[in-house]
């Protein structure tokens, strides 16, 4: 019953109440419907993420790719300067649930410093986001580490007055040496750093200590190396000076040969521009478009300055000479712009004083293309034991699927042109270790190396997903390529609607850390997740997934990014 039809004289007090109290129940509601939706506007972000977010030193004309990390349904732009460029979403997907969007800007000739912003909107609400900024550079113009006082005296360029060196020496015994920079100065790598080219078979260095606990020397350099890769050359002495008296280039059908006659056998780095990374402490690359190889040869204080002979087959279109000096280190860099932009790595051998260089010339698809392929897992050991890898559902050996999916890789890239050299790993006593597959390819010198392998988990039957990765910077789209194409296809077989990204990440695995060319390995999926283990190992997909990685490797053989 209602109380206020009881007391008919207060009824009017009694309706008045009433209205006053549903008036306020009404604004309390609405007050609390504005605070959800302020604290939704607050709580759900839009954008998570741009690249590049630091500073980058560009080439005025170079195409740049911008990244960010947003809702999958919001429209995506960026601003480079005064440049407005639209992004597409990929099929990259971070662990949260956002979509990579990508675009590109050409960057423009002037302009020092060019800031890079980022805006998404989705039902009718826009987020920003600021990026880092680009240097702009005109390619004749890219700035050096410390330059040097220099001069040209008759046909050399020379440094005055460059420190001299003096004291304990090591020499290279290995075929390549790894490198390794102090602590100091590194980005939190464990192993070599994938930014130095390895020390070639007798290069000399002088020791600042070592070796220490870790067997490792410090050298003047600035490198620290292996003690188990050298041997100690001098207790104390000096090689004076270096000087690079002679460089030639030529050139086959194949490959471009580069030769320096030099003093003495100075260690050297092989830096190729331009390269982004995700931050300064980072070596995820996030954008890799090679336009200049520069030979940086340390204690070297004079080089000749005479005009080289470019054949018209060469990869590369110009030669430079300069100086610098780099922590007290003298150095003369020879600097090769590429005539196609296609840089697949390097091989590098002394023949008395004289280094050769190796490239191979650009391919734009599989037919020419060298490649070796690692049929992950699957040898015997010293002892007889046999390396399954992982298992999955049903005890499925991850070795036997790898070799498969080996296979029919190998078979589908010889259909398309490729020459190909598929390792003895699989139930054989050859190659079981890690290096010394890689001192296979090494020997075979190819221009990409493939390792095959499954994933799996101790902890989760439903975890899913292909991933790929890579270390050093030109191998940055031989993973993103392979990843896509792989995903692509995968979400076209039966089960495989629901299909996971994982995504190209920098790794230091073994069979990756190489310089002399591209690295990837390959983690098809996970077989210790019934239904993806079903997808993996059905006989049908094994040719898919064949198709789906030849299409990665022909892509990033035409240059898609």
């Amino acid at each position: 019953m209602n109380s206020c039809k009881t007391l008919s004289p207060r009824s009017g007090i009694c309706s008045k109440t009433a209205r006053i109290t549903a008036l306020l129940l009404a604004v309390m509601f609405l007050f609390s419907g504005f605070s959800a939706m302020a604290a939704e506007s607050v709580m759900t972000r839009i954008i998570e993420d741009i690249q590049p977010k630091t500073e980058s030193t560009v080439v005025a004309g170079s195409t740049q790719t911008i990244r960010v990390l947003a809702d999958r349904q919001a429209d995506v732009t960026a601003t480079v300067g005064s440049q407005k460029v639209t992004l597409r979403r990929t099929s990259e997907q971070s662990e949260d649930g956002y979509y990579w969007f990508e675009g590109e800007c050409t960057i423009p000739s002037s302009g020092s410093g060019l800031t890079i912003s980022a805006s998404a909107t989705l039902n009718g609400r826009t987020q920003t986001r600021t990026g880092g900024t680009f240097t702009v550079y005109n390619a004749e113009v890219l700035p050096e580490e410390e330059d040097s006082s220099q001069t040209v005296t008759g046909d050399m360029l020379t440094i005055s007055g460059a420190k001299s060196f003096s004291g304990k020496q090591i020499q290279v015994t290995a075929d390549y040496a790894d490198v390794f920079i102090p602590a100091e100065n590194d980005r939190n790598e464990d192993y070599a750093a994938p930014y130095y080219y390895q020390m070639p078979k007798g290069t000399i260095d002088y020791v600042t200590s070592g070796p220490d606990s870790n067997n490792i020397y410090w050298l003047a350099s600035g490198r620290k190396v292996s003690a188990a890769k050298v041997t100690q050359l001098a207790s104390s002495g000096s090689q004076g000076e270096n000087t690079i008296s002679s460089i030639g280039l030529s050139a086959d059908s194949s490959c471009t040969y580069l030769t320096v006659g030099e003093k003495w056998k100075v260690p050297f780095n092989i830096e190729v521009e331009t390269i982004q990374y995700a931050s300064s402490t980072s070596n995820t690359v996030t954008n890799f478009t090679p336009q200049k190889v520069k030979i940086v040869f340390d204690y070297t204080t004079a080089i000749v300055n005479t005009g080289v002979s470019i054949p018209s087959n060469s990869c590369f279109s110009d030669v430079k000479v300069s100086t610098r000096t780099t922590n007290g280190v003298p150095q003369c860099v020879i600097e090769l712009t590429l005539r196609k932009g296609a840089y697949y790595g390097a091989y590098a051998e002394y023949s008395g004083n004289k280094l050769q260089l190796k490239f191979y010339n650009p391919v734009s698809s599989l037919k020419g293309a060298r490649i070796v392929i690692d049929s992950g897992h699957g040898s015997y050991t010293s002892g007889g034991t046999f390396d399954t890898g992982a298992l999955g559902v049903n005890s499925t050996q991850e070795a036997y699927e790898n070799y498969r999916k080996a296979t029919a890789l190998r078979d589908e890239l010889v259909s398309r042109g490729a020459e190909v050299y598929l390792l003895d790993t699989y139930k054989t006593s050859n190659l079981y270790s890690l290096y010394d597959r890689v001192d296979a390819a090494i020997d075979w010198e190819p221009m990409v190396y493939v390792s095959v392998h499954h994933n799996s988990s101790a902890t989760s039957t439903t975890a899913r997903g292909i991933e790929v990765y890579y270390n050093n910077p030109w191998s940055v789209y031989v993973a993103k390529n392979i990843c896509n194409n792989i995903f692509t296809a995968y979400q076209g077989m039966a089960n495989g609607s629901s299909a996971v990204n994982r995504g190209y990440k920098f790794s230091e695995y073994a069979v990756t850390r190489v310089k002399q060319f591209s690295a990837v390995l390959i983690e098809y999926g996970f077989l210790t997740t019934p239904v993806e283990n079903t997808i993996l190992t059905n006989q049908t997909n094994i040719q898919k997934f064949a198709e789906a990685t030849a299409d990665g490797l022909e892509d990033y053989f035409a240059g898609v990014k």
